[in-house]
């Protein structure tokens, strides 16, 4: 999911036989008082598609047991996201 990617891209990782892929967010930090139409994330989103995550909320998918992801992004774009931390070789 795109927040979560930003959100696992802003942690530090002391380890360095880690890699990190860089993940930087643009675009307006929604107000908490006056959100955003659509997707409250969509304001900085960069896969956001317009006329859809800025116009109605996403529903709630079922991704797999115990894991809910509430995006527009069709399934096959979300399994196409490349991982934000992959181990050195």
């Amino acid at each position: 999911h795109p927040y979560t990617e930003a959100l696992l891209a802003a942690v530090p990782i002391p380890d360095t036989s880690i890699k990190k892929r860089k993940v930087v967010l643009t675009g307006e930090i929604p107000s908490a008082t006056n959100p955003p139409k659509g997707c409250p994330f969509s304001t900085r989103c960069s896969y956001m598609i317009k006329g859809v995550c800025d116009v109605s909320a996403p529903a709630v998918r079922k991704m797999s047991a115990g894991h809910f992801i509430a995006c527009h992004l069709d399934l096959r774009t979300l399994q196409d996201m490349l991982p934000v931390f992959e181990t050195a070789d």
